[in-house]
């Protein structure tokens, strides 16, 4: 009797038989006979049915690899396939229960006598192959659930063998290398092109020996040669006895947010201008190279530059202008220092250099000067040359500080020398400066409690018409009475009301004064009393608007000029549109404005007319050389008679003689303040001058 005989004449005994299998899988336990039998019954007659029909060896061979003619029908093994797909067996489960088909009818069989060896051969061979062929049609559905789901992903999927060999790939993989599923399939690493292969196959190795995943990041190069960078893991696979089969794997392209990941460090710790550190790198890199330099006991040199002149620049040229301009200077500053020196921007025109492992300090003052020279050089932004310089502040660790904090204020300190004994030079901080800068500290302080506590003042000097020496005009000058250092004159404090911002208030406190005593005095004469109040360059640039000194002046109901506003040749230089709309808001006001210390700016002719000037007041450097020098002299005159040309009042300060105000007479100047007529007084004593009504000096004829 033929297998295919035996099949037909024992279907029934065969089903049962592997019914009692079927019901020991899990997931079938509670399946009733129908539902398992379902299509077994068809796959074991069209076994039968095929074992009947002879086939060529072509067909022998592609039935042994699941490639049989009929693949693209619907056949009972698909419909077997299908049905365990819906009622979740898996695919090891639905595989057992073809195994288990044929476990029954082999035994069976051998189990009759009605077989010789040559048929049973013959016939064993053939129901094995159909048997492959009816597991790969069931499975059919499994896998291409299995391909699509993987396929789906942009994820790289892919089973390698124990041999290191591709024996799946999804879509996106294959996409990757650029080849047909057919051609990556069975290719390695090495086959593929991955200038990795080596390192990859290693890490293949090491689950293949550990049995335990491995996950890490790999960079592959594409077709196109473009790197890309993966996330992947390495996963065992192991059957149900314990050995290897193979290796799962996928991978993650994470390349762009690897690109992010390195942005954002960047934009983290490198300025965005000049690509140098920035001040938080800068501090964390401080931080590491001081307490290197405590273990290696070689000192570190600190410097601090500032750039001379930048803010003119940056005003005149433009932003844009201003930019390149720092990122050239990055590149002279990078120029001068060696690959394991850090340069870096703190912000605006500042920037900082580490200089490790220093030997010698003569190596640091001749970088030093090598910067200066560098940066001093023109450079060509926007089709111009642009000149500018820098001061330099150096600092030492350890010697001149135990701290980052206290390295860099040191340093910062020691720029500021620079920076004020004439700029494009170096300075190595030094005790005095330490001591100077507290003493400078404490000074601010002290001055941010004067207004409160009342020690400031206002005193009054007269200004006098020369024609005959009377009283017609005051400055407000501003003292401070210190409780401990005594009186301290505008100069030496000034300038740090400026530097911290109090200068503002300073200034309102002193306008209040100002305008009363005008309002006092206008009414005591009858007449219009004019009061000059110096207004720092800093209150005219700031973008901050004038505050209602129009209605201040209309409450007090004072005429019109009594108030006169002196500010220096700088803010003239500036001339932006903010200084232009506060100067016209002030002449609407009923203000005048007269420039203080003519002659020592670079101020224009030009600008003197187009922004309404009333009064020149001429420094009194020139007033004290006028008869010892006679190019003194000599520009006195012609700025007595310019101003004059352009319909302008002049004031000449500091006349402390008889003779300076003799030829301020010849040289027909209008008015004149010094000590020859009266010292800087309280405003009592100025009313009680003014109620004399008498020229302060007898005129001489």
């Amino acid at each position: 009797m033929t297998l295919s005989d035996f099949i037909r004449t024992n279907s029934e005994l065969i089903i049962s038989r592997w019914e009692a299998f079927a019901k020991s899988i899990p997931v079938a336990r509670y399946m009733d006979s129908s539902e398992l039998r379902d299509h077994a019954k068809g796959i074991l007659l069209t076994i039968a049915t095929d074992l009947d029909h002879t086939q060529t060896s072509l067909e022998q061979r592609e039935k042994s690899e699941g490639r049989a003619s009929h693949e693209m029908e619907e056949t009972e093994a698909r419909e077997h396939g299908y049905a365990r797909l819906s009622a979740e067996f898996s695919i090891s489960e639905t595989m057992s229960e073809f195994r288990a088909l044929r476990a029954s009818v082999m035994q069976l069989w051998t189990d009759s006598a009605m077989i010789s060896s040559q048929i049973a051969s013959d016939d064993i061979i053939r129901f094995n192959e159909a048997i492959d062929q009816a597991i790969t049609e069931s499975l059919e559905r499994y896998s291409r659930l299995f391909d699509a789901l993987l396929s789906s992903s942009p994820d790289l999927n892919y089973i390698i063998d124990i041999r290191g060999r591709i024996a799946y790939a999804n879509k996106a993989m294959t996409r990757l290398f650029n080849m047909s599923q057919n051609e990556i399939v069975g290719k390695n690493y090495f086959d593929l092109g991955v200038t990795n292969a080596a390192e990859v196959h290693k890490v293949l190795q090491q689950v293949l020996d550990t049995r335990e995943s491995h996950h890490g990041e790999m960079s592959l190069a594409t077709s196109d040669e473009t790197e890309l960078i993966f996330e992947y893991i390495f996963a065992p696979v192991i059957n149900a006895d314990g050995y290897l089969d193979a290796i799962a794997g996928t991978a993650r392209n994470i390349t762009e947010r690897k690109v992010s990941e390195k942005e954002a460090i960047r934009s983290a710790n490198y300025d965005r201008l000049t690509g140098l550190a920035n001040r938080t790198y800068f501090l964390e890199h401080l931080d590491q190279d001081i307490r290197r330099s405590e273990r290696s006991g070689l000192p570190i040199a600190l410097l601090f530059i500032d750039l001379d002149g930048f803010k003119s620049v940056n005003d005149r040229e433009g932003h844009d202008a201003g930019d390149l301009l720092l990122q050239q200077v990055a590149q002279r500053i990078v120029g001068c220092v060696r690959g394991t020196d850090m340069v870096a921007r703190l912000g605006g025109d500042e920037f900082t250099v580490i200089l490790n492992d220093v030997n010698k300090v003569l190596r640091v003052e001749i970088l030093a000067q090598e910067m200066l020279e560098d940066i001093a050089k023109p450079f060509s932004i926007l089709g111009k040359d642009i000149h500018i310089s820098a001061s330099i502040g150096i600092s030492l660790f350890p010697q001149d500080a135990a701290t980052p904090g206290e390295l860099i204020r040191n340093a910062d300190q020691a720029m500021y020398v620079a920076k004020g004994a004439g700029r494009s030079r170096f300075s190595f901080f030094t005790v005095a400066m330490r001591d100077a800068a507290w003493a400078h500290l404490r000074m601010i302080d002290e001055l941010r409690r004067a207004i409160p506590q009342n020690e400031l003042a206002v005193y009054y000097q007269p200004i006098v018409d020369l024609a005959d020496e009377k009283i017609v005009k005051a400055e407000a000058l501003l003292r401070w009475h210190h409780p401990k250092l005594g009186l301290i004159r505008p100069n030496e404090f000034i300038g740090l009301a400026e530097e911290t911002g109090l200068i503002v208030e300073i200034g309102e406190w002193v306008l209040n004064d100002a305008m009363k005593c005008a309002q006092e005095w206008s009414t005591l004469l009858g007449t219009p009393f004019q009061i000059s109040v110096n207004k720092s360059s800093v209150e005219f640039i700031h973008k901050a608007p004038m505050k209602d000194w129009d209605i201040r002046l209309a409450a007090l109901a004072l005429p019109w000029n009594s108030l006169s506003i002196e500010i220096t040749e700088e803010v003239l230089i500036n001339e932006s549109s903010t200084v232009r709309d506060k100067l016209d808001y002030l002449r609407r006001a009923g203000v005048q404005l007269s420039i203080d210390n003519f002659g020592m700016g670079y101020s224009s002719i030009t600008s003197l007319k187009r922004l309404n000037v009333d009064f020149l007041k001429i420094d009194m450097s020139f007033v004290h050389d006028m008869l010892t020098s006679k190019d003194s002299c000599s520009i006195v005159e012609i700025i007595i008679m310019m101003a004059h040309k352009l319909g302008l009042k002049v004031i000449a300060e500091g006349v402390e003689t008889v003779e300076q105000r003799d030829c301020l007479k010849a040289a027909e100047c209008d008015y004149a303040q010094g000590y020859l007529f009266s010292e800087p007084v309280s405003s009592p004593d100025l009313e009680k001058l003014l109620k004399l009504g008498k020229a302060l000096h007898p005129v001489q004829t």
